[in-house]
């Protein structure tokens, strides 16, 4: 059976700035509400995580994700009004383009 995959990037102005992991990661920022505790459940390291959100907030026209620092309160990660906006149109295109995939192996495999 021949099957076929696709996997969407998103650029603005060439860099990539969203895909599937780090997706990922801003919907167990949702879920978690601290970037710590979102790199543990991803298993990644939490200097990689950051530095996602870095790459995202700063490719982005607006920041997806506000960060604060740990400390006696502890930090926090909270997506912006924005980042969630972003992530449902990701997640949209997703679907659009997982649906015609799907269509695409069915007829290949006939």
């Amino acid at each position: 059976m021949i099957e076929i995959e696709c996997h969407i990037i998103i650029k603005r102005n060439g860099i990539s700035f969203l895909d599937a992991v780090k997706t990922e990661l801003l919907e167990e920022i949702i879920k978690c509400g601290s970037l710590s505790s979102a790199s543990k459940n991803l298993k990644i390291s939490y200097q990689h995580a950051w530095n996602m959100i870095d790459l995202m907030n700063r490719v982005a026209s607006e920041p997806l994700v506000n960060l604060s620092r740990g400390g006696a309160n502890g930090g926090g990660a909270i997506i912006t009004l924005y980042g969630k906006k972003t992530l449902k149109e990701f997640k949209l295109i997703e679907a659009e383009i997982n649906k015609r995939v799907d269509q695409i192996n069915v007829e290949i495999n006939l």
